[in-house]
Parts: structure tokens; C-alpha cells; sequence
């Protein structure tokens, strides 16, 4: 079985039921298990909060994010989670603190 890690875009369109992009979002996971980061979680949670949302969109958010598994830092990725802003310092293209946490789930996942 595939295994992919999904990023707040792709999230995003799939809870969208007009977005273009939708079916073939749908068409590439296939049968795929999918995990989110737990950054992903935070900042889809962020919007209903932000964007003062009713209970009926944010009930139905939350079944959407029920269907990934969130994946939660632990030692190995927090010491990622630094390699990868290290580098990214480094070599000149500073990264976000949430897009780091987000690679550090990615590289831990592999």
C-alpha cells in the first residue's frame, strides 16, 4: 500500500467539493493511506477560528480531518526538524518554522 504524506493544499482541495482540481487530487491518492503533519492539522483548525465559521462548517472540517492520521513530533523529529533549518539557513533559503516541522514529518516518515 502507498503511504503519502499530504500537505495543506492538497487537504484543502479535497474538502472542496467545486475546486478544478478535486478528482484528480482523488484520482492520484487512489487507495493510498494518507497522514497529515500535526502542523497541518493546526493550521486547518486555524481557518474555522480565524474565519469565525458556523457549526455546520466546522463539524464537517473536523469529519474531513478525521479521515488522515495526524503525525506527531517525537525526539527523532524534533532533531529533524533542526537539521532541516540548519540547512536551510545554510544554504541561504531560510525556511518557515511550520514548512521545517512539516519536511522533518516527511523525512521521519520515510
Amino acid at each position: 500500500m502507498r503511504v503519502l504524506l499530504l500537505d495543506t493544499n492538497i487537504v484543502s482541495i479535497l474538502l472542496s467539493v467545486e475546486h478544478s482540481l478535486r478528482s484528480k487530487c482523488i484520482k492520484e491518492i487512489g487507495d493510498a493511506q494518507c497522514y497529515i503533519s500535526y502542523m497541518i492539522s493546526g493550521e486547518l483548525l486555524l481557518w474555522p477560528k480565524a474565519n469565525r465559521w458556523g457549526d455546520e462548517r466546522r463539524a464537517n472540517l473536523d469529519r474531513h480531518i478525521a479521515q488522515f492520521t495526524t503525525l506527531f513530533p517525537d525526539e527523532e523529529n524534533c532533531a529533524l526538524w533542526a537539521g532541516v533549518m540548519a540547512e536551510s539557513r545554510w544554504t541561504g533559503r531560510p525556511m518557515a518554522t511550520s514548512d521545517a516541522w512539516i519536511a522533518a514529518t516527511a523525512v521521519s516518515s520515510q
